[in-house]
């Protein structure tokens, strides 16, 4: 039942990142900290997402190909959204090229975070 640990886990990162947005975005150009401490958490959930979909034994870049994509995709246009609005750019991009990292990771090295 390790997979519900997971689940729990990247329910409660979700819904931290959900409240550190609206946080963040309140408070404008001040709400910068906010922001990023968000995207980090949303990283975790989604991470945390992946982890389970692993438990279970499927790979989520393969096997739910299209409503995750868009659901990552969508998600990531909205943290664009979010800091071209309180005008940090730089932030943003240096997330894109994170993101495009760990997905380059995670495709090619499906069992390197075996237990």
């Amino acid at each position: 039942m390790l997979y519900q640990l997971g689940l729990g886990f990247s329910i409660i990162a979700g819904i931290m990142a959900v409240m550190l947005f609206y946080l963040g975005l309140s408070l404008g150009k001040k709400g910068r900290s906010h922001m990023i401490l968000a995207v980090l958490f949303l990283g975790a959930s989604f991470g945390g997402l992946e982890w389970v979909f692993y438990l279970l034994g499927y790979n989520m870049f393969t096997f739910f190909v299209f409503p995750l994509m868009a659901y990552f995709a969508i998600w990531f246009a909205f943290i664009v959204w979010a800091f071209e609005k309180i005008g940090e750019r730089r932030i943003w991009i240096v997330f894109l090229i994170a993101l495009v990292v760990l997905t380059i990771v995670a495709v090619n090295c499906m069992n390197c975070v075996q237990f």
